[in-house]
């Protein structure tokens, strides 16, 4: 009994992010079904919707500024391969290449945030939020997925600050503020996009409310919930290789459409 507790006690705990990245990788995959395989994908893409915003957001609260030359090079192939499907006519360069960019500039907007607190956050987010009209057809998702990367971002900084000495933008008004607005422009590019009846945008709507509470409640640390082996083997396999397992995702299905066109609808 004693060696089991103490083996029990050595296993890495599950992270609440393992939680929110299998979550975000769960609805992502729900929206690809329908997207490539379901002839009606109406309540597929609105389930889906959960997961582009936890994965913008998971970009701005982590501290990488690595770009893997695999999303480079997928997101150009499955941008191609989009275009090519849509009979070689401009489409929104794949989301990779988004994160790819968020990646990148990252230090840069820390920076601006740090030297100008709360001038720099409404520069920044007003831009975002001008732009999202025009913006998608050159980015996947528009600004409005930028929005969620700068709200992961001051939610990373406020829980990487000292109490004592946190800056403005972090303060809890202003972090909310911008979770909300987020979900605001995200709700309005989607429908603008979509077109969701009256059922499903309702639902849709209820999504990025439950998701307005969850992103801004997050905290990284171990999980008051730790489910048995292997079930927590198989969240911190996620937690650690969500990103991977997402481009998977995104070159299986083009894959097998173009490999067995039947399935396709």
């Amino acid at each position: 009994m004693e060696t089991a507790t103490r083996t029990a006690s050595a296993r890495p705990a599950v992270d609440n992010t393992d939680w929110l990245k299998t979550a975000a990788i769960i609805f992502v995959a729900i929206d690809h079904f329908g997207y490539y395989f379901m002839e009606s994908d109406l309540w597929w893409s609105v389930l889906g919707r959960f997961a582009a915003p936890v994965f913008f957001f998971l970009l701005g609260y982590g501290r990488s500024t690595r770009v893997p030359a695999l999303w480079i090079v997928a997101g150009i192939v499955l941008t191609v391969l989009d275009s090519a499907g849509n009979g070689w006519t401009w489409v929104a360069p794949n989301i990779l290449l988004s994160f790819a960019l968020i990646r990148w500039m990252r230090p840069l907007v820390v920076k601006l945030l740090v030297r100008h607190d709360a001038l720099a956050l409404a520069v920044i987010a007003t831009a975002l939020v001008a732009a999202a009209p025009f913006a998608g057809p050159m980015i996947e998702y528009g600004t409005s997925g930028w929005l969620w990367a700068l709200f992961g971002l001051l939610q990373r900084l406020h829980a990487d600050a000292d109490p004592g000495l946190a800056p403005v933008s972090t303060l809890a008004p202003v972090r909310f503020g911008l979770v909300a607005l987020a979900a605001a422009v995200f709700l309005w590019r989607e429908q603008a996009a979509y077109g969701f009846p009256d059922p499903a945008f309702i639902t849709f709507l209820v999504e990025m409310v439950l998701l307005v509470v969850v992103l801004y409640l997050y905290r990284r640390g171990p999980s008051a919930l730790q489910p048995p082996v292997p079930a927590s083997s198989v969240l911190r396999f996620v937690g650690r290789h969500t990103f991977d397992l997402y481009v998977l995702q995104l070159l299986a299905s083009e894959a097998l459409v173009a490999l067995v066109p039947g399935l396709a609808p």
